[in-house]
């Protein structure tokens, strides 16, 4: 009898101590998967941090830009009124040719719009009125179970 607690008791120990290494392998997976997920996350933030620094830079070239242009735009007034006196009379050109193909619009009548019914708030409509499904159904060319159902349907809602 003591062989076989002898016997029983190396089986539950050797069973608990797989038990005990397959939770440590396990606890070790989650430990490196945690690990790539924060690499991940850091190579993300390093990557936006980058981008966002080339964005500024390009936004402060793009301001640089804006106020040597607007700096330029004033000394330069008289060279500006020369170039547009250059540019009308292509645009007169092109507007000519534009009006002989463009007609006004003409007034339109305004016209009402039309709500038309859903055949559900129709058959609805008809129900509230005291006709019966007989009746519903043969008014709209419909059949007695459709109505029916309809009707069912919209109760429950």
């Amino acid at each position: 009898m003591l062989y076989i607690l002898l016997l029983l008791s190396f089986i539950i120990h050797i069973v608990t101590f797989v038990i005990i290494r397959q939770l440590k392998v396990k606890q070790e997976a989650l430990v490196t998967i945690e690990d790539n997920v924060n690499q991940q996350v850091k190579n993300i933030e390093d990557t936006l941090a980058v981008y966002l620094v080339e964005i500024k830079e390009e936004n402060e070239k793009f301001v640089k830009q804006v106020e040597d242009f607007s700096g330029n735009n004033f000394e330069n007034n008289s060279t500006s009124q020369e170039q547009k006196e250059v540019k009308q009379p292509v645009t007169e050109l092109n507007t000519s040719k534009k009006t002989k193909d463009y007609q006004p619009i003409t007034n339109v009548e305004q016209v009402e719009d039309v709500v038309e019914q859903s055949s559900t708030a129709y058959v609805l409509h008809l129900h509230n009125k005291g006709y019966t499904v007989n009746e519903i159904a043969k008014k709209l060319d419909k059949g007695k179970t459709e109505i029916e159902l309809l009707l069912k349907f919209q109760q429950k809602k």
